[in-house]
């Protein structure tokens, strides 16, 4: 009796997922339309379950289908893993690392975590992605992603967050801002204050939108933006304000901005580490978690 499921039927499937299409999965693949056919009809055969369906001439994964690209990425990324360390030098590491970083992070902190990282595990190649907490936390479930360095939202039963430090919001201005010189601000001040928002796909942008809510606060948005460096460096431009973590300051002191501790309740975020419950046995994710739980709270000591 053979077995209903080999390596090359994972490759294969997710390469017909990705193309939404067998002949264009096989001109990735570098193999025949029919044999990359034959595979998946075997494949389904095997498994006794459909996932594909046609929809038009386009090819859509099924309910079931979803589930198994789910765990189809997590087995070939844990056997690149695997086989990476197998043939690795003794005493050195070797495979890959896919870390997922929130924006506001990633200018921050990912330049020197990176670098010392690199520093003292070069077999190990790094791809660091920045993207939301939402999407990290997904990309983690699926096992497209091996760690995540954001906010800790703890709403994935599925995922471990450890917590590095703690920040707050404050009110980040430019030099030429008339509050310049103000030390701390009442948060109920900014009521029609001319304010920057990121969009409200951003969960700091919710964050924010919920602290106002909770203030009785309704500021005087001027321009909202999708990225938070044209943001900061719009500040000045457009004399608004920005309602931010202080650590969006740190990798950026070119742009003269000052952050101003605000004075309210519920300003602080927790900045952590997100990981898959089970990650325990991929050693690259045990590293970089190591350092990060070493390593940021010294660099955010600077702030």
């Amino acid at each position: 009796m053979h077995d209903p499921l080999a390596i090359r039927h994972l490759r294969y499937f997710l390469a017909v997922a990705e193309a939404g299409s067998f002949s264009r999965a096989a001109d990735r693949l570098g193999i025949s339309q029919p044999s990359v056919s034959q595979q998946m009809r075997d494949l389904e055969s095997g498994l006794r379950v459909s996932l594909f369906q046609r929809r038009g001439k386009r090819i859509l994964l099924t309910p079931t289908g979803l589930i198994f690209q789910e765990h189809a990425r997590a087995i070939l990324r844990q056997l690149e893993n695997f086989l990476q360390e197998l043939n690795s030098e003794p005493g050195q590491m070797r495979g890959a690392l896919h870390v997922g970083v929130v924006p506001i992070l990633n200018v921050a902190l990912m330049p020197d975590l990176l670098g010392m990282f690199a520093a003292n595990h070069p077999g190990i190649s790094l791809t660091a992605e920045e993207i939301s907490s939402t999407e990290i936390e997904t990309a983690l479930e699926e096992g497209r992603m091996d760690v995540g360095l954001g906010f800790l939202t703890r709403h994935s039963p599925n995922l471990r967050y450890e917590r590095l430090c703690t920040d707050e919001f404050a009110l980040i201005v430019s030099e030429s801002h008339p509050w310049w010189r103000r030390r701390v601000v009442q948060f109920s001040e900014l009521h029609q204050q001319r304010l920057l928002q990121l969009f409200d796909t951003f969960v700091m942008r919710r964050m924010t939108d919920q602290i106002c809510l909770d203030h009785q606060v309704r500021p005087r948005t001027v321009a909202e933006l999708n990225a938070i460096e044209t943001l900061l460096r719009s500040l000045a431009p457009l004399e608004a304000a920005a309602i931010m973590p202080k650590i969006a300051l740190r990798g950026r002191e070119a742009l003269k901005l000052k952050a101003i501790r605000l004075q309210g309740k519920k300003l602080a975020l927790e900045i952590g580490l997100l990981r898959l419950r089970d990650s325990g046995g991929n050693s690259a994710v045990g590293e970089f978690s190591r350092l990060a739980k070493t390593e940021v709270p010294k660099l955010l000591k600077t702030l």
